[in-house]
């Protein structure tokens, strides 16, 4: 038997070599037919989860970007993360779609200061701002430091203007008495933490961050190794926006991937903070090997990033 290449080239082959091609195309077929099977089903198993998903029903009930808006509920229900008594400045990494943006807007004071930044441009929920960009980029640091300290100058002078005009007038307004009160309030909260923070301006400018959250995550590779690597990666980027960014007595929360390397990272997380928990939020799947470590007040302003991560 022979089979035409071209016109003019012709490749002879035997009945045996024939019948051994035919089978090795038979056994391409059906692997492929099966994987194809084995994706469908898979997606399909997906699919069924997320609909039979209490937090997934949840959220949608309650207009909540996704079921990762429970977790943090849970965390700041046990460890007290944000206050309603004082104006916070919260930094959310890998904040899209906004679940977390949604949760610290709710949970802080009004006027605070909600800050998403992701790799991926979204739309932040009312009273949120939001930065595309890497936080391994010093550029982006500083971008964050610019927005903390411009809104937080916009702030006091908008509290201020309107007390002198409502003083002012010496008569009601269309502003009511206890909007006039919540204002001196707001006021008067501004005045005590400036004169507490008189001493150290130049550390407020820098570590402007009051509470830092990270929910990263790389793509999942359905490699266990190669995710918890992947995911220590992340945490010490979020530990080095902590130590950059976070004033002293901050919070971090950071999701991660058990594994070898979790107690490593948290060995250099008990070096900055004073108080390091690891926690698993009844929101995260059972299977799922993603916890969360809470590190609340952070010792210092400044610390030797060579010294933490190398131990020289």
């Amino acid at each position: 038997m022979s089979i035409n290449i071209s016109p003019s080239i012709k490749f002879a082959i035997s009945p045996r070599q024939m019948i051994s091609i035919k089978f090795q195309f038979t056994r391409l077929v059906c692997s492929t037919r099966i994987l194809l099977k084995n994706s469908s089903s898979s997606s399909n198993r997906w699919l069924n989860r997320q609909h039979n998903d209490f937090y997934t029903r949840k959220a949608k009930e309650e207009n909540l970007k996704s079921r990762a808006a429970f977790k943090l509920l849970q965390i700041d229900e046990k460890f007290h993360l944000f206050s309603k008594n004082k104006l916070m400045n919260v930094l959310d990494l890998g904040a899209a779609p906004g679940a977390w943006n949604q949760v610290a807007i709710e949970r802080s004071a009004k006027g605070s200061k909600v800050l998403g930044v992701d790799l991926l441009p979204y739309q932040p929920p009312i009273g949120a701002s939001a930065i595309q960009g890497n936080i391994l980029n010093k550029e982006t640091h500083r971008l964050i430091k610019d927005y903390f300290i411009l809104s937080s100058l916009e702030r006091k002078d908008k509290v201020f203007e309107e007390l002198e005009v409502i003083s002012a007038s010496g008569r009601h307004t269309k502003i009511s008495e206890s909007s006039v009160l919540e204002k001196e309030i707001e006021a008067s909260v501004l005045l005590n933490e400036s004169k507490e923070r008189d001493i150290d301006t130049d550390m407020r400018h820098k570590y402007p961050v009051d509470v830092v959250l990270s929910d990263m995550m790389a793509n999942t590779s359905g490699l266990a190794i190669k995710d918890h690597g992947m995911s220590m990666d992340l945490c010490d980027a979020a530990l080095i926006a902590a130590i950059d960014l976070l004033k002293k007595d901050g919070s971090l929360v950071m999701k991660f991937f058990t594994g070898e390397e979790d107690k490593s990272l948290e060995k250099r997380l008990n070096q900055v903070f004073r108080t390091v928990r690891r926690f698993k939020p009844k929101a995260c799947r059972l299977e799922s090997k993603e916890s969360y470590f809470i590190c609340l007040k952070k010792k210092d302003y400044e610390f030797d990033k060579i010294k933490l991560f190398t131990g020289l």
